[in-house]
């Protein structure tokens, strides 16, 4: 079964949060990993009425990885994962069989592999466009967003490290025990975006950056050519969803105002508008004890950092996204977050767009 990464219930259109008036005529563009702008949609979707997902594609682990050297194309793991996991019926066959993975010690190749990542490997060498396997599969899911890639280019995701060393794909960005990173760049440097991206921020009312792995998620989707261009010309108003703690081998010893100076330095002054922070009281301490042991701290700006982060020129909204504390997913080779409730997420969304701006 195809599960949502935040509790939400598809079928409510009232999330228990305090009531926002019902948004019309709105666009919404979420940018970051198939694992935290997937739900997140689904907990905007009562108040906009357009939805896009623009899906990061430099992912070069087990499966996702086996597949684009395959097929050389973009990574597809997480665009499996949004276009099942925002289908219309997420428990019919297609959404099902796109997550399924086999399971082999005898061919150890495919013991883990998705097969929807095979078949848009498939896809893509039978007809030579990344980005029209990612439509074809579309109109087998039918999602409740439009699902494109960052873009179609099969880019490699490198970093220097404080050190002055390099590592080169996003497995070896992200692992764990090495000095934090400098920067990221793209192999090649100048791969650009998929078009249709470049509209959809162009038209949107609302872009949504995050929440997901900041670097290699978030980031490494604003480098490609034409993104960071697009957010600054865009009328919408630009968002970051801050995640609720370090994520090791990303982002082990930031703190919030970290994240948001980092991304204003990538975007520019004046670019990113609002920065959507959670604070939760009477938060579980040992819980926060156990995640801080597996390297996960949780980040708790005091009112000092939630002032200087609004002295770069950024609104933070400070508010109880409900995390969701001893809920882990199985990930592989890295850890789990503490995730916030979609439908208050989508809420604060909500507000926002109906914002004059």
């Amino acid at each position: 079964m195809v599960s949502n990464a935040f509790p939400f219930d598809r079928k409510s259109s009232v999330p228990s949060v305090p009531s926002v008036a019902k948004t019309v005529a709105k666009k919404l563009v979420a940018i970051g990993g198939g694992g935290g702008v997937s739900p997140l949609l689904l907990g905007a979707r009562p108040y906009f009425t357009t939805l896009t997902a623009v899906i990061a594609v430099t992912d070069s682990g087990r499966s996702t990885g086996t597949a684009r050297a395959l097929a050389d194309i973009p990574a597809p793991g997480d665009l499996r994962n949004a276009l099942a996991t925002l289908a219309a019926a997420p428990d019919s066959l297609w959404p099902r069989l796109l997550q399924h993975r086999f399971h082999s010690a005898a061919v150890p190749t495919l013991d883990g592999m998705a097969f929807g990542n095979l078949l848009l490997a498939a896809l893509a060498e039978l007809t030579g466009d990344f980005g029209g396997a990612v439509e074809t599969v579309a109109g087998l899911t039918e999602p409740l967003a439009h699902v494109l890639p960052i873009s179609t280019v099969n880019a490699r995701l490198c970093a220097e490290l404080e050190d002055g060393t390099t590592r080169m794909d996003e497995l070896a960005v992200r692992g764990l025990n090495k000095p934090p990173i400098r920067r990221l760049t793209l192999d090649p440097p100048d791969a650009p975006a998929h078009p249709p991206v470049l509209q959809a921020i162009a038209e949107a009312d609302l872009v949504a950056l995050g929440p997901g792995s900041f670097y290699t998620s978030l980031l490494a989707s604003l480098l490609f050519a034409g993104v960071v261009e697009s957010l600054r010309e865009t009328r919408a108003r630009v968002v970051f969803i801050c995640n609720s703690t370090t994520q090791p081998g990303q982002t082990d010893g930031m703190t919030a105002l970290n994240h948001v100076q980092r991304l204003v330095e990538l975007l520019g002054p004046g670019v990113l508008d609002v920065v959507l922070i959670n604070r939760t009281p009477d938060l579980d301490e040992a819980l926060l004890a156990d995640y801080a042991a597996e390297g996960l701290h949780m980040l708790r700006p005091d009112d000092a950092e939630i002032e200087a982060i609004a002295a770069l020129g950024v609104t933070p909204e400070v508010r109880d996204f409900g995390p969701q504390l001893g809920q882990r997913r199985a990930q592989w080779n890295k850890q789990d977050t503490i995730r916030f409730d979609a439908a208050r997420l989508g809420a604060a969304l909500a507000e926002l767009a109906a914002q004059p701006t």
